[in-house]
């Protein structure tokens, strides 16, 4: 009877112990699963997240290059602009020295010949003293019709010719000039600004 109860006793140590075992085993094996688990959901967390930091990457990168590229448009245009503006100041101040009182005579003569109707000449109030008796003179001779002389204050430099009651007016004055000539230079500006970008 001992024996039995000693195998009784061994049983139930053993039957208590693989129980223990078996839901060790279970415990364990749940932790292993739940730290599984929580291992995939951080690791799909850090996946999201990189994934989400190399998009605002790249757009961030996209709009610093656009950014990049409008500053460099700007730049250029206003380099251009700077460009265009000191080459009509240039033009401007040759035009200037060019529209002597000869230079403004010949110019008068040569247009003289395609006017049949009343001309008025506008210039500048030291023009006009200086040049009135050539133009109701020598310029009134090869004209088709009256001759008057204006000063404008307008005027600095060079002369404009009103036809028509001053409806319509050819601008020889020192802006227009320069305009004009500046006019013919902007395509090359462009180029010039066009192949710099492009260097």
């Amino acid at each position: 009877m001992a024996e039995d109860l000693k195998s009784l006793m061994d049983r139930i140590q053993k039957d208590a112990c693989d129980k223990a075992e078996t839901e060790a085993a279970a415990i364990v094996a749940k932790a292993k699963e739940k730290a599984a688990e929580i291992v995939a959901a951080a690791e799909a967390e850090a996946k999201a997240k990189l994934e989400k930091a190399d998009k605002d990457a790249e757009a961030f990168t996209e709009r610093s290059e656009r950014t990049l590229e409008q500053s460099a448009r700007d730049l250029l245009l206003t380099v251009g602009k700077n460009l265009e503006k000191m080459i009509l100041d240039v033009l401007s101040l040759q035009v200037e020295k060019a529209l002597s009182e000869d230079t403004i005579k010949q110019m008068l003569l040569s247009l003289a010949k395609g006017y049949t109707s009343d001309v008025a000449v506008a210039l500048s109030e030291a023009d006009a003293k200086k040049l009135s008796s050539f133009v109701v003179g020598e310029f009134a001779k090869q004209v088709q019709g009256g001759v008057t002389v204006e000063s404008e204050t307008g005027i600095k430099f060079g002369f404009r010719v009103k036809l028509d009651g001053g409806k319509v007016s050819h601008e020889f004055t020192k802006e227009a000039m320069a305009e004009a000539l500046s006019a013919i230079l902007r395509p090359q500006i462009a180029k010039v600004v066009s192949a710099a970008a492009k260097a």
